[in-house]
């Protein structure tokens, strides 16, 4: 670019900033693929924790909600969602009983809480229209905004008025501020509120480019009436240079089985708790880590979701009757980051993953995986990595079936290593394609073939 033409500002928005390392690939995957093809672009980021995405990528950044906080504890993904959360710091014993007193009085519980959401409320009408004013001065001269993949089309967390609305405000926005938008393989569903429907249809056609990352989400949106193309292309992450590995501590001998489990049902994180069904999780992971030991392998938890996965770590190895002991059971190092996840996965002959970028990431590093799916879109994914034999559905497996689809893959490993690299190719080709497309968008030309390996 010659010293006449104006710098590129290109700006990436997402999840970024909440210890789930799968977001941050996919944050980190736009952010390469910008400094691919504009080397001398200014990048911005807007995420759920600016700080946290700012040290990660070094870019600046800045929040997509007005006064978004995060604790660092476990629960305080809890409380981000719910909007909720009270210092539990101990305090002076008078007004610790003043408190219990007044909970004690009928009604004054719901009264207090009546109160503190009309408070809450009250601000956010005064608070807003100053964060949308520092957003738009924040967006205004951002030549291109780039949805970073990832679930983004859905309202699990936080209902309509969480991301549902973020992404509406924000494309609002771009279109005042001349800003083109590409959502980028961007996943969808659940989304059961009528109101958040209307929030990601005017999202959609409002934006200059579109693409999801399976057909279950393009269909779920086409029945949302939203006109246009709905194409799909994989997975972001398939497009991401992964960083080389840590050294590894001294190997095993036995055969390492890589287990990443995510906390299904489990109330510290899940939006709909069942302590029931959490357990019988739990329960089931562990008998299978046990047959692991007992046949001669080595197992290594490691979490992708670096708050919550390591909670569900401790509970199944507390269920695992003495077996966590086991010289098989291989400590886990501390993971914080992308080099961290795949250092860890680095380390395993097979994976058993319930999370998707678990199962993508290891999938890039010609792991064979077992699924065990929890949304269909993670059985779409192991079907397009020609692992659609080894999944099974999270409401409903056994032990025992476990066991069998491990052994099967375990038997076939050869076939399916060989299979998996021959799919990688035409995936990241059909990203290369689209990043032409979309870059397209603000007239930067394509890569060449060369550049693009």
């Amino acid at each position: 670019m010659s010293s006449s033409q104006p710098v590129r500002k290109i700006g990436v928005i997402g999840h970024g900033g909440t210890q789930n390392l799968g977001d941050e690939a996919l944050f980190a995957t736009v952010v390469q693929n910008v400094r691919r093809r504009i080397p001398d672009a200014e990048i911005i980021g807007f995420t759920i924790n600016p700080q946290d995405t700012a040290q990660r990528n070094g870019i600046p950044c800045f929040p997509i909600r007005r006064g978004e906080k995060l604790s660092a504890s476990p629960a305080g993904l809890q409380e981000a969602a719910s909007g909720e959360g009270e210092n539990t710091a101990a305090g002076p014993s008078a007004p610790r009983a003043f408190r219990s007193a007044l909970k004690a009085i009928p009604g004054m519980r719901a009264a207090v809480s009546g109160l503190r959401r009309f408070f809450q409320a009250a601000v956010s009408v005064v608070a807003e229209p100053k964060f949308l004013l520092d957003s738009y001065r924040r967006l205004r001269g951002v030549d291109l905004l780039l949805a970073a993949g990832g679930q983004q089309l859905n309202d699990g967390y936080g209902g309509p008025w969480g991301y549902p609305f973020t992404l509406y405000k924000w494309t609002l926005l771009a279109k005042c501020t001349g800003t083109k938008v590409a959502l980028l393989s961007v996943g969808a569903g659940p989304i059961d509120r009528p109101l958040s429907r209307f929030f990601f249809r005017r999202v959609l056609n409002r934006v200059n480019y579109r693409s999801y990352r399976d057909a279950i989400s393009a269909r779920l949106m086409q029945s949302f009436g939203i006109k246009g193309s709905h194409p799909v292309l994989p997975d972001l992450v398939y497009s991401l240079r992964l960083p080389a590995p840590k050294p590894a501590p001294s190997g095993s001998q036995r055969v390492v089985v890589g287990a990443n489990p995510v906390p299904f049902f489990d109330g510290r994180y899940w939006p709909t708790p069942d302590p029931a069904r959490y357990q019988e999780y739990c329960g089931k992971l562990a008998r299978f880590a046990e047959w692991l030991d007992r046949s001669g392998h080595s197992v290594l938890f490691f979490p992708t979701q670096t708050r919550a996965d390591v909670l569900t770590i401790g509970d199944i190895c507390r269920a695992m009757n003495g077996h966590s002991r086991s010289p098989n059971m291989l400590a886990g190092r501390p993971i914080q980051s992308l080099e961290d996840l795949v250092s860890e996965i680095s380390r395993a002959d097979f994976i058993v993953a319930n999370r998707y970028h678990g199962i993508l990431i290891s999938v890039m590093m010609n792991k064979p995986v077992l699924g065990i799916a929890y949304h269909e879109k993670s059985r779409a994914l192991l079907e397009q990595a020609g692992l659609g034999d080894y999944v099974l559905n999270i409401a409903d497996f056994k032990v025992d079936d476990l066991i069998e689809r491990f052994s099967a893959m375990e038997g076939d490993a050869p076939a399916i290593k060989q299979r998996m690299e021959e799919r990688m190719a035409p995936l990241r080709r059909a990203l290369e394609e689209q990043y032409d497309k979309v870059f397209g968008l603000i007239g930067v030309k394509p890569l060449s073939s060369a550049e693009g390996n």
